[in-house]
């Protein structure tokens, strides 16, 4: 006697979930419904959803469906219109219709939230014709049925092409992981193609990271245009670990056309999510430095300085906390110290020090004071780098400032900004970011005018026009500059180093020399030592 089990699709909304969150994923509308259904009014489809029967096309009530569901602005009336009756007498092909629609109302009542829907899909798993059989068990892997192995791996031995995705999803589980692993490594091995190796290694990763290992191995013995394609594929399934790889391909690639392929574009990197962020690390940079490239001409030459040159570092995780980037940037102090690109352990301690303290007005809630010590460490960065004629021990590379520079920026445009001067504040430091005093500023207003002294080494023009010239005087000379935004700015003057050898006709050092220079008068600028 044949079992009849018969299931009410009846609405009732407490059973659907308010925010209609999806049960399993809900795909994309295809082509085939979109054409269906493109050209009937919304009204004439709903119809074809009420007025359905055993005998209308199966493939016309399913576009319908699927249209109105990504139409995205009738969800209610699917709620209340996707009912149906399962009875497990229909189980011959010719009731294939019959199965297929009953599967298309249980797979979009779970995309709408119905959490009834997975037991009702099992009961499709168990007794529908093959086809939607085949298409209750796949969906039912996604959230992690796995109790039908018996008709996926008869499916795979009749009809492999068809059910191997499917089988994978049943590596998952511990008690097939072995089998199913042993069956994809032996069709990968009889791949005929590199596509085919692609979607089989990709299977594989469903539930083993042997697929991307594999992929790997395929990656470093291939060459031309195979490497490339398993590159690329790895490059969406393991995408952090693409620069290694392309470091790798980079100094094994023969072929030049395909060379030039595997160093990305840094913006790019900076600005689109598909690609790695580790692109515009320290360490990624000092490869591509120490890249070896004897053509001088060559396309990847130019890149490669190109990419050098124009990078910045990647930005932030707007999740990440400012503490955490506080962090980072110390961590980085010691990244570029490893490649030479920040000179001198008293200087890295200085900088350390001054973040350290930034940390601790942060924890105490001081943002302020910690802007102003993060303020302090960019602007030390800053003049070191700048400052190539002084001839201590301190040094800052192009790399390392591009690193430190920046990474503080991030953490400043975080940190909230003080009060500003509704006048122009001028200031004059040295070479080393420390605030000096000035004689005197003056500035043009028809006339040249006193700026007033604040008394902390700052002065303050006040002033109703745009723009200004300003002149500041320091040690008998003056310097002026024109054009200066006179309302809510900040303008500094800074020194440089100036540095004077004395040598005889043959190039070397001699200490006989009072060096004197010429402000108003001629003043003494000391004596030469050592040269």
């Amino acid at each position: 006697m044949k079992t009849l089990i018969k299931i009410i699709f009846i609405v009732v909304l407490i059973s659907t979930t308010n925010d209609c969150q999806n049960i399993w994923s809900e795909g994309e509308l295809d082509y085939e419904s979109l054409h269906l259904m493109h050209n009937r009014s919304v009204d004439s489809i709903k119809q074809i959803i009420i007025t359905d029967d055993i005998e209308k096309p199966a493939i016309l009530y399913i576009s319908a469906v699927k249209y109105l569901y990504y139409l995205k602005s009738e969800t209610q009336f699917l709620i209340s219109n996707l009912n149906t009756e399962i009875d497990t007498t229909f189980a011959l092909a010719d009731e294939r219709a019959y199965w297929y629609k009953a599967y298309t109302n249980i797979f979009f009542r779970g995309l709408l939230g119905d959490v009834t829907a997975i037991e009702k899909m099992k009961i499709i798993a168990n007794y529908a014709s093959y086809f939607p059989r085949f298409l209750a068990i796949k969906t039912l892997t996604e959230i992690g049925d796995y109790n039908n192995y018996n008709f996926v791996i008869d499916g795979y031995n009749d009809a492999p092409e068809l059910f191997i995705n499917v089988l994978a999803w049943y590596g998952k589980d511990p008690r097939y992981k072995d089998e199913v692993r042993s069956i994809l490594f032996n069709k990968i091995a009889l791949a005929n193609s590199t596509l085919e190796v692609i979607m089989l290694t990709i299977d594989l990763n469903i539930f083993s990271n042997d697929g991307s290992l594999l992929l790997n191995n395929y990656f470093e013995n291939k060459t031309g245009q195979e490497r490339y394609d398993y590159f690329s594929e790895l490059g969406i399934i393991n995408k952090d670990n693409q620069p290694e790889r392309s470091i790798y391909a980079l100094q094994n690639e023969t072929n030049d056309t395909f060379r030039v392929k595997y160093l990305p574009n840094p913006y790019e990197v900076l600005t689109y999510g598909s690609l790695s962020n580790r692109y515009l690390e320290p360490k990624f940079i000092n490869s591509l430095r120490t890249l070896i490239i004897s053509d001088t001409n060559s396309t990847l030459y130019q890149m490669r300085n190109h990419y050098i040159l124009s990078y910045t570092p990647a930005y932030p995780d707007s999740s990440s906390l400012t503490n955490d980037l506080l962090d980072n940037l110390l961590d980085y102090i010691d990244s570029v110290s490893t490649y030479n690109w920040l000179g001198d352990l008293a200087f890295s301690n200085e900088l350390k020090n001054i973040l350290t303290t930034a940390k601790t007005n942060l924890q105490n809630g001081d943002s302020l004071a910690c802007r102003t010590q993060v303020k302090a460490f960019q602007d030390l960065v800053d003049n070191v780098y700048k400052d190539s004629l002084n001839t201590d021990p301190r040094f800052v590379t192009i790399e390392g400032w591009k690193f430190l520079y920046w990474n503080a920026q991030y953490i400043l445009d975080r940190l909230p900004e003080p009060a500003t001067n509704p006048n122009l504040v001028v200031n004059l430091k040295n070479s080393l970011g420390n605030q000096i005093p000035t004689s005197n500023v003056k500035y043009y207003e028809g006339s040249w005018k006193d700026a007033v002294n604040n008394g902390d080494g700052t002065f303050t023009v006040i002033t109703t026009r745009a723009t200004v010239s300003i002149r500041v005087f320091y040690e008998y000379a003056s310097q002026q500059i024109d054009n200066v935004p006179a309302q809510n700015n900040t303008y500094t003057f800074t020194t440089v180093n100036a540095a004077v050898q004395l040598k005889n006709s043959l190039g070397n050092f001699i200490d006989v020399g009072i060096v004197q220079y010429y402000a108003g008068a001629w003043r003494s600028f000391g004596t030469t030592s050592n040269g």
